[in-house]
């Protein structure tokens, strides 16, 4: 369908074509979406290449082969890490968040914004990519302190940050202008969503934002010499889980108010999934302690806090399979399903933006039950440093969120093109290999760091691996390879729908336009969540910056410059 011209710069109400978009929402999504996908493209090229290089046997075989970036392990490491885990999602979340509000509350968000968003975040990323592609930035997606990168680094960082921030005031000045045309209205289930989603991340940054202006810029730039390593955690972390669910909540925002539509069903419970989404609001800020369990400069007692919270955040997730999962039954049973568990064969099998959603779903099960091990404080110390670590968020971020971004790339992109997707049968196939890749990476990760594997080291050709670690990640090598090749398809068929496709484009995303009226209106109070949240954040959290806080012997560890052996001095 050819895109349908809009004049209109405001915020005022707009009719959105069924299955075509308009001009400026086509170029502004699209970008998003393109950038995503851009910065996906050079992450997950990295990752088939890491397995290669932890798995021994593949050293032994190929003991000369060498790539620049591909296989200098940390560079590429870092590559990975950042440009999936910060610049795809980030990018991805905005567009798919600006397409969701505009279609739902059927009114434009501030294009200026959004154009200024796009740009400061385009900027960090060409500025991120210069300083990891030049070798001047092996810090890692954590770049824990005293590890220094370039300067152009945090930079690209600091305007990643700030562009969300546009992008995220561009969302509430819509909802904000709708509820003033809609009093007494419940705001649509995906909007809410993603308010919430908005809400926690404009809270979380401001612990990175700290921890890079403070602490990392100022000594990249010359002028700080010494640094405080478990404030520079503690800040990291309170904003490093919350992104997790950053990352999550778009994905729950397709299971729970598209996917039931897209199975041929409806949402079991509006009311429900607002419950769920604000408790990830609520508890998924002061829980990041978990990932300093093995940190000495915090006391028992706030791990403690941490790891009942911890376990707590896990139930909006439980939450989200029942009710999507009698979604999935009731939408099954319409089509004929009659047995006890004959509905898990009644789902649309063939339809491939089904089948990542659902491939997501397997995967966040083992990813989820993982998740509870780390969130145990005995077990995450026997686990914290080895390999099961990233086969444990690998089955989360690589499995239900990047799966369902895919599934939701499968129907977005076309409609962004105006064809239909090149393939439907290399879809599936992409999904169904990535499905299995990933399953075999993750469980050769896990089991590796059972026997004790680290991770974040470069082990392929260390003499002190067992049998059973060797094993292991030689298995996860295998899963790189078949991951690989879903990249493969997944490119191809992108290239194949924006160039080659001729298909016309028929799809209508399910957007619902108003909330459910049966819901309570008192869970929009947003007042009343976000003071509940801050005043979790405060008991939890600032007991953790006390303890870290020590002005006589903490701020005494000179930085570290990988590119420069010596520890920075004045």
């Amino acid at each position: 369908m050819q895109a349908v011209q809009s004049p209109q710069r405001s915020s005022a109400p707009v009719v959105f074509p069924r299955v075509g978009m308009l001009t400026s929402e086509r170029w502004l999504i699209g970008v998003h979406v393109m950038s995503a996908l851009f910065a996906l493209s050079i992450g997950i090229l990295m990752g088939p290449f890491q397995t290669f290089r932890r798995a021994p046997a593949f050293v032994q075989a190929f003991p000369d082969w060498q790539i620049p970036v591909f296989s200098y392990y940390y560079q590429a490491l870092t590559m990975h890490g950042v440009m999936n885990a910060l610049f795809f999602t980030t990018f991805f979340i905005v567009g798919f968040s600006y397409f969701v509000t505009q279609r739902s509350l059927q009114r434009p968000i501030n294009q200026t914004m959004g154009w200024i968003a796009f740009v400061l975040m385009f900027i960090g990323l060409g500025l991120i990519l210069y300083a990891i592609w030049t070798n001047q930035a092996n810090v890692l997606y954590t770049f824990y302190s005293p590890m220094l990168a370039h300067p152009t680094f945090y930079l690209g960082l600091v305007l990643l940050a700030v562009g969300s921030w546009v992008a995220g005031a561009a969302i509430f000045m819509a909802y904000i202008a709708w509820k003033k045309e809609h009093p007494g209205e419940r705001v649509p289930l995906a909007v809410f969503a993603i308010l919430v989603n908005q809400i926690m991340w404009q809270i979380c940054t401001l612990g990175v934002a700290i921890e890079i202006l403070v602490l990392l810029l100022p000594a990249s730039l010359g002028f700080l010499f010494v640094t405080d390593v478990q404030v520079g955690r503690a800040l990291f972390w309170f904003f490093g889980h919350p992104l997790v669910y950053f990352w999550l909540i778009p994905a729950y925002v397709s299971w729970y108010t598209m996917l039931p539509t897209q199975a041929g069903g409806k949402l079991f419970s509006d009311s429900l999934g607002r419950v769920a989404f604000l408790m990830l609001l609520i508890f998924s800020l002061p829980v990041g302690v978990h990932h300093l369990y093995a940190d000495p400069g915090v006391s028992a007692v706030s791990k403690g806090i941490h790891t009942v919270l911890t376990f707590v955040v896990a139930i909006p997730s439980f939450m989200t399979a029942f009710n999507v999962g009698a979604s999935l039954e009731y939408a099954a049973r319409k089509r004929g399903a009659r047995g006890p568990l004959s509905w898990l064969f009644h789902q649309k099998w063939g339809d491939p933006v089904v089948v990542a959603q659902l491939g997501g779903m397997i995967l966040f099960i083992m990813g989820g039950f993982s998740g509870l091990i780390n969130a145990s404080l005995t077990l995450n110390i026997a686990l914290h440093n080895t390999a099961w670590i990233p086969g444990h968020f690998h089955m989360t971020l690589g499995g239900a969120v990047t799966l369902t971004y895919i599934g939701i790339t499968y129907w977005l992109l076309p409609m962004l093109r105006g064809r239909a997707l090149y393939s439907d049968k290399m879809a599936l196939a992409q999904v169904w290999t990535w499905v299995v890749g990933m399953l075999i990476f993750g469980h050769g990760m896990g089991t590796a760091g059972i026997a004790g594997a680290p991770r974040r080291t470069d082990l392929g050709a260390v003499p002190y691996l067992n049998d059973t670690m060797i094993f292991w990640l030689n298995s996860s090598a295998i899963g790189g390879f078949v991951l690989l090749i879903s990249s493969i398809l997944l490119y191809v068929n992108i290239v194949g729908t924006l160039a080659f496709s001729t298909k016309p484009y028929d799809y209508e995303p399910p957007i619902a336009h108003r909330g459910d009226p049966n819901s309570p209106l008192w869970l929009e109070r947003w007042g009343l969540w976000i003071g509940i949240t801050l005043f979790l954040i405060l008991i939890a959290w600032a007991p953790v910056f006390v303890e870290s806080l020590n002005f006589v012997d903490g701020f005494n560890a000179p930085f570290f410059d990988p590119a420069r052996p010596s520890p920075i001095t004045p």
